[in-house]
């Protein structure tokens, strides 16, 4: 059983990666949309309502939220429908891993238009939760050239 399970969760190494975001890892560090090196990240449009929903406030995670925030105006400034479409360029961060200095220098994509999306069966009702799974699912199904990834902080999801 466990060797069934190990070929389950097997990535295919060579293929780009497309990272979602599930809204809780935002709130959490801000800066995450920088820390995954040379991928790309997509955010969903339920994860920006959700974050502009958590700008209010004087909590941490408010303050997070609005960092955010803060980071995906930056990355947009001065950029149009065509350039936001293709991805913007995260600024190349280096990072020191070990002896070695890394480069960050992957893409950033917003949910720009709808996808087909498609939640699976055992999966009651519309929510957020529910909607990241399809969005991933619809990405996987656009871009099978891919391995698409969710990342969340959410036992649940």
């Amino acid at each position: 059983m466990l060797a069934y399970a190990e070929t389950m969760i097997k990535r295919d190494n060579d293929k780009p990666r497309l990272f979602v975001l599930d809204t809780n890892v935002l709130m959490h560090d801000p800066t995450s949309i920088f820390r995954f090196k040379e991928h790309d990240i997509f955010l969903p449009m339920v994860v920006l309502e959700e974050l502009d929903k958590g700008k209010k406030g004087m909590s941490e995670v408010a303050r997070n939220v609005r960092q955010v925030s803060r980071f995906l105006d930056q990355l947009m400034s001065g950029a149009d429908k065509e350039e936001i479409d293709v991805g913007l360029a995260i600024h190349p961060v280096t990072e020191n891993v070990g002896a070695y200095e890394v480069q960050a220098s992957g893409r950033l994509f917003f949910q720009t238009s709808p996808l087909d999306l498609e939640v699976p069966a055992p999966l009651p009702g519309n929510n957020v939760d529910n909607d990241i799974l399809g969005t991933a699912k619809a990405l996987q199904e656009k871009h099978r050239d891919r391995t698409v990834i969710v990342v969340s902080k959410d036992i649940n999801l």
